[in-house]
């Protein structure tokens, strides 16, 4: 771990801080309880290099096409290199407030009260997170590598495609990815008796969500054709979804992603 007291005495004294503390070969950087001072020179130097994530007391501004405020409260923010900005609180994995990849970040101090600003330019919105305290800060050098995923709805897809039957005895693919206001339609196929079937894969739980977006294809086809039967595919399925799916004379099909 670095030495605070060396840290501070050189964000004193040099402005090249990378150059210093050869920060591309540096993992992290964690400050407890840092005076805010650093906390702005750590702020503007390494916002482009690494992922900053602070455990904070704030309150967070929003002004752009609408305007929030977020009542004090200690909070975790995390700034990425790519200029994104997020806000969490104690629940849910959705942030409070955030900012996209593409926006500036300013750190800046006023009576001893800190200021990190994240601006978009197009279209014009702000972030000021106002905190007087922070408690932690940690600069980490994260990596990016290439991402795989296995089991998605496309592999599913391509297994039907691969052996129809798993639908149903006579399915026919006829198109993947078939374009409507509404979206795609995963796979458009037609059945034995030459009935237009619109199939939705969801390669987890199916949700009440999903039995909507089936109906909004099925309604859509409609207009084009007299028979269209609307077929949900996926692992398993709520009770509840099950229930509206029936309602709306659709069907289900139990299906896994590959492993």
């Amino acid at each position: 771990m670095i030495n605070i007291l060396h840290f501070r005495f050189y964000l004193e004294m040099s402005s090249d801080l990378t150059e210093y503390l050869g920060i591309s070969r540096k993992r992290f950087i964690l400050l407890k309880e840092p005076d805010l001072h650093e906390v702005v020179n750590v702020v503007n130097t390494l916002k482009g290099i690494y992922v900053i994530v602070m455990y904070l007391n704030c309150r967070v501004l929003y002004e752009g096409r609408a305007k929030s405020v977020l009542e004090d409260g200690d909070r975790l923010l995390i700034t990425k290199p790519d200029g994104s900005l997020l806000i969490h609180e104690r629940e849910k994995r959705e942030p409070v407030n955030w900012q996209p990849p593409g926006c500036t970040l300013i750190a800046s101090l006023k009576d001893d009260v800190l200021y990190v600003r994240s601006i978009r330019r197009n279209p014009r919105e702000e972030i000021v997170v106002v905190s007087p305290h922070v408690y932690v800060l940690l600069a980490a050098a994260c990596g990016k590598g290439k991402f795989t995923l296995w089991g998605s709805e496309d592999e599913m897809i391509n297994i039907v495609l691969r052996n129809p039957k798993l639908i149903e005895n006579g399915f026919k693919p006829l198109s993947k990815e078939y374009p409507t206001p509404y979206g795609n339609i995963d796979l458009l196929g037609e059945d034995k008796n030459g009935n237009i079937v619109v199939v939705e894969f969801k390669r987890s739980v199916a949700q009440l969500s999903g039995v909507s977006q089936l109906k909004r294809y099925v309604d859509f086809m409609m207009k084009y054709h007299k028979n269209v039967r609307g077929i949900l595919v996926a692992p398993g399925i709520t009770s509840s979804a099950l229930r509206l799916l029936r309602e709306y004379g659709l069907e289900f099909k139990r299906l896994s992603p590959p492993k």
